[in-house]
């Protein structure tokens, strides 16, 4: 292969990279640039050293065994129509960890990917706030929160996590100085971070701003142990408190969500018709753990989930559930159902052992990438959607895979 066809690939391998960070908030064409790149990596060629670097890479083959291990659960399957489309939503986890590993990024192109992320999470933003302010003027509708203002485009759920994972990833550089002097200076990342955090409590997603919650607490304390710089962090803590506190007693719109979570939790008997999002978790959790009792090792199969969690939910009243054919909920329970024992033992290995490398490595932003998605499983099927699937096996990849161990730092 000479020199200029191995650019011409190199070249497109980064800008299809860069194309499904963007328009991964705007939840359109992305499939088509994944099927571009794996294309790209095909007709590269080179087969020989690619697949001895995967070989070589043991995460690689983690990642990928997690794959295989539902197209496994397709041979004990019996609605195989229903299975054959689960693996195809869920084919990102095997095409990322192959391109990725063979051809890893470098420092500079990651973080050219991320300033596409945050581009894209900045136009689906406008694209939002534009289609609800032309709604309001012209005929009155109030779509600035919750389902209202996003789900058109993508899930206020998943939106969140994507800007979670933005203002992850800026504060990180902000408080490392790495803006100054560069694309943007520290305080447009500042503002950015600002707008994004505002555009979670605008979304209304209860696990959306527990998380971000969390990541700021999380980072001040990292920042206030390693700064030492103990009145900036309390006083950022001090901001959390006063913030938690103003949303809670002069935003309905946030606070009554919260509110009727918090009500569904300590309610000890649940109406079996609830259509309150809380509430019925609780009640689809109780239905996949019996499914999960009655398939413990190998589970129902593939395909077989959604029609066994229907089964439960018919057998137990759950009529809301039922009406909305809603999955696990909980990306945990929803592979204990369909794989048994052992392909949840696989989802935490793909999990935990990259968080043990990353906090051994200290790479912070993997890190805080496994703890936000970790997180987000306790509550949303990730990867029953492309939304969540394609946004885990992308970044998941982008950062765990490096072209020199020198980077990784």
């Amino acid at each position: 292969m000479n020199l200029d066809r191995q650019t011409i690939h190199q070249k497109l391998h980064v800008i299809l990279s860069l194309c499904i960070a963007f328009f991964l908030p705007i939840a359109r064409l992305v499939p088509i640039f994944i099927a571009l790149m794996l294309l790209n990596w095909l007709v590269e060629g080179n087969f020989k050293n690619k697949f001895q670097a995967i070989i070589r890479n043991k995460y690689a083959l983690l990642f990928i065994a997690f794959y295989l291990v539902h197209l496994v659960g397709l041979t004990y399957t019996n609605n195989i129509n229903s299975g054959s489309f689960d693996l195809q939503v869920k084919f990102s986890l095997i095409v990322f960890p192959l391109i990725l590993s063979s051809k890893p990024f470098s420092v500079k192109e990651k973080t050219n990917i991320f300033y596409a992320l945050i581009a894209g999470c900045i136009a689906s933003m406008i694209i939002m706030f534009a289609r609800a302010t032309y709604l309001y003027f012209s005929i009155g509708e109030n779509d600035f929160f919750y389902e209202n203002l996003s789900s058109y485009l993508i899930h206020p759920s998943y939106f969140s996590m994507y800007l979670n994972f933005a203002i992850a990833w800026l504060t990180i550089n902000v408080s490392l100085n790495n803006f100054e002097g560069k694309r943007f200076s520290n305080g447009i990342a500042v503002l950015i971070i600002v707008l994004f955090s505002g555009m979670i409590l605008m979304l209304s997603s209860k696990l959306g701003i527990i998380t971000m919650v969390l990541l700021y607490v999380g980072l001040i304390i990292y920042y206030i142990i390693h700064k030492r710089k103990y009145i900036i962090g309390l006083v950022g803590l001090g901001i959390i408190a006063i913030s938690i506190f103003v949303v809670m007693n002069y935003v309905p719109a946030i606070s009554d969500r919260i509110n009727r979570a918090l009500d569904a939790v300590t309610n000890a008997n649940p109406n079996e018709t609830e259509v309150e999002s809380t509430a019925v978790r609780l009640l689809v959790w109780k239905a996949a753990t019996q499914v999960i009792s009655d398939n413990l090792i190998i589970g129902t199969g593939t395909g077989d989930a959604k029609d066994e969690l229907m089964a439960e939910y018919k057998s137990r009243g759950m009529t809301g559930a039922l009406a909305h054919e809603l999955n696990a909920h909980n990306e945990f329970l929803q592979v204990f159902v369909s794989l048994g024992i052992i392909g949840f033992v696989l989802l935490l290995g793909n999990l935990y052992f990259p968080l043990f490398f990353a906090f051994k490595e200290g790479n912070i932003i993997f890190l805080l990438f496994l703890l936000i998605v970790s997180l987000n499983f306790l509550t949303e099927s990730m990867f029953e959607t492309q939304a969540g699937v394609m946004f885990y096996a992308f970044f998941n990849s982008l950062l765990c895979f490096h072209k020199s161990r020198k980077s990784n730092s």
